[in-house]
């Protein structure tokens, strides 16, 4: 139960720093937070059972799209940065 908890906090936590990004108007770091975040969250979804069985094929999905988008945003911020 502790590591559904982690990953929620984690989540919410990467959402909060997007918040803050939006009003620093950087709006790239707001699309990694964001979509970090929401992975996060999707998995401590998957790993809580929170939702019904059918939807965790979707959930699965989702979580891997967004991981992939917040690995491939972190790249461009690290190329785009130096």
């Amino acid at each position: 139960m502790k590591e559904a908890v982690t990953q929620y906090l984690v989540g919410v936590a990467m959402l909060l720093f997007a918040i803050y990004q939006i009003y620093r108007q950087d709006f790239w770091e707001f699309s990694l937070y964001i979509t970090a975040g929401m992975a996060f969250i999707v998995m401590g979804l998957i790993k809580n059972k929170a939702l019904p069985v059918r939807y965790s094929r979707l959930l699965n999905g989702v979580s891997w799209i967004l991981i992939i988008m917040a690995g491939l945003l972190f790249l461009f911020l690290i190329q785009t940065e130096s």
